[in-house]
């Protein structure tokens, strides 16, 4: 045969056999790690294998190669395997309860943990907390309004006002039907022109990110927390029954006329004296437990904003103005009744309640016992209650019908020195009926759950009535009752407002009570 001869087959395999050896030895490395081996381990097995001197390779895990490990190694890290993205161990202490063992360390995996650069908390970074925005200054939307509760996008503050910018001033309502309380604290507002506001307000300023909340009123009301928030849930028509909805919470509530401390600001040298906070209208923990991340700022905060040499635009702000809300309402419609006027779901109040039910961490069952609640006011000293003997009489026919019929009872003082906070929410909110004396402490009474058996009672002087509770009642689905002595009326034949004095007394036939709750547990 010629040399010039084609190669045969027995030569193309031998050339192509070599090749092959020759570029699996020449990258030995990324060969070895092609098959799944580790090439640092494998070098340490060789070299030692063949006792050629010490290693040089570090694994990623930080150790020597296997071949390589001593018992001193293996002393101090152990001789399990690291399993990627795994903190290193044997798995026993994945089930250690924290902060035990050795250490006092605790296992967190990598789904807790999250990835290791860290996870992003909040919409924004530090560094997007001012905008210059030129002659493109933020233009103010009115998003919904009835007189006294407003939803507005891009309100500026600065100096002493709030400006609503917009070329459109009749698109808005007049600013007394926004705000009109006046009290202490900074509460002007103008609507202005953009060209207007580029001279007043300059080509930057701070953006306060988020929803943010303010009762303008010059005394904080109980009922400020619920109509802030039926207003806001007017942007969120199909929440349903478990409380799912798309509303980010708010950031932050203000109280522009309100100080934090009702008594004067002690020497400088006192500072250390206890001092009584402000009454906002409800109690402190409740804003903790249905809002956790609601901060409150009073009016020495709003003051700073206004004492800063640059403007701050809200994103978005939710306003309750009682004062405002009372221009416009009927004689006999309480004030904060008129966000209910706003297009909203049945269920507008199910987020809060679901938030303070987490909260209280208590088990919701259809099969759970039926609960009466009783709120009394007997050791307060001022405003309604029953008379004394009625009281007694009431407790015990309560506690008499909770042992015949299985029923489980409550009796609850608006004291927080004799019922906790804590304690009366948790009868509220798992109570079937409640029932108590007119007052505003009876507003509670929102928390309960809707059901067909869901009734509440609310307790009158003879010849008076209010609307505060029956309005909270039906906007709920809650079945309510208002009695006279032994006379009862349901929401179609409720008698005409005639607000009660406080110094009335308030007598009750218990047995009427009593067989009413009965019946209203059996529908």
């Amino acid at each position: 045969m010629r040399w010039t001869a084609p190669p045969d087959r027995r030569e193309i395999t031998l050339v192509l056999f070599s090749l092959t050896l020759f570029f699996l030895a020449y990258n030995f490395d990324n060969s070895i790690r092609l098959f799944g081996f580790d090439p640092e381990a494998t070098h340490g097995v060789v070299l030692s294998t063949l006792g050629l001197g010490s290693s040089k390779f570090i694994s990623k895990d930080g150790r020597k190669p296997a071949g390589w490990r001593d018992a001193l190694e293996d002393e101090i890290f152990g001789s399990w395997g690291w399993d990627d993205d795994h903190v290193a161990g044997d798995g026993a202490e994945r089930s250690q309860l924290n902060g035990v063992g050795r250490h006092g360390a605790m296992w967190a995996g990598r789904k807790e943990t999250g990835e290791l650069g860290g996870r992003t908390f909040g919409e924004t970074t530090v560094n997007e907390g001012f905008v210059k925005w030129g002659d493109e200054i933020p233009r103010s939307s009115l998003i919904r309004h009835v007189p006294g509760y407003s939803i507005l996008d891009n309100v500026i503050i600065f100096k002493g006002a709030v400006y609503i910018v917009t070329d459109d001033a009749d698109s808005f309502p007049s600013i007394s039907s926004i705000v009109a309380a006046i009290g202490p604290g900074i509460n002007t507002w103008e609507t202005i022109s953009p060209e207007e506001a580029r001279k007043r307000l300059g080509p930057y300023g701070g953006i306060i990110r988020g929803v943010t909340w303010m009762s303008a009123d010059t005394t904080p009301h109980n009922s400020t927390l619920i109509s802030l928030w039926r207003t806001y849930s007017s942007l969120d028509p199909i929440i349903d029954s478990s409380g799912r909805t798309t509303l980010p919470p708010p950031h932050r509530l203000v109280f522009p006329q309100v100080r934090v401390f009702t008594d004067p600001d002690p020497l400088p040298h006192f500072h250390w004296i206890p001092r009584r906070r402000v009454d906002t209208g409800f109690h402190p923990f409740l804003l903790k437990a249905a809002f956790p991340q609601l901060t409150v700022l009073y009016l020495e905060d709003w003051e700073d904003y206004h004492k800063i040499e640059a403007p701050f635009v809200i994103e978005r702000i939710v306003i309750a103005d009682r004062e405002a809300a009372e221009k416009s309402a009927r004689p006999d419609q309480p004030p904060f009744s008129l966000p209910f006027e706003l297009t909203g779901s049945e269920h507008w109040w199910e987020p809060v309640r679901q938030s303070l039910v987490s909260y209280l961490d208590l088990p919701e069952s259809k099969k759970a016992k039926k609960v009466v609640t009783y709120v009394h006011r007997q050791s307060e000293q001022t405003g309604l209650k029953l008379h004394d003997d009625d009281h007694q009489s009431l407790v015990n026919a309560l506690q008499k019908m909770g042992r015949d019929y299985g029923y489980e009872v409550h009796v609850v003082s608006t004291l927080p020195e004799e019922t906790g906070w804590t304690e009366k929410m948790e009868a509220i909110v798992k109570s079937t009926v409640v029932l108590g004396v007119f007052g505003s402490d009876l507003l509670d009474s929102v928390f309960m759950k809707p059901s067909p058996q869901a009734t509440l009672m609310e307790l009158f002087p003879t010849d008076t009535f209010a609307r505060d509770e029956a309005v909270l009642a039906h906007s709920r689905g809650i079945r309510y009752i208002a009695w006279w002595h032994d006379r009862k009326f349901t929401s179609e034949d409720l008698p005409r407002v005639v607000r009660p004095d406080e110094t009335q007394d308030v007598r009750v036939d218990v047995n009427a009570i009593v067989k009413t709750i009965r019946e209203s547990l059996s529908r």
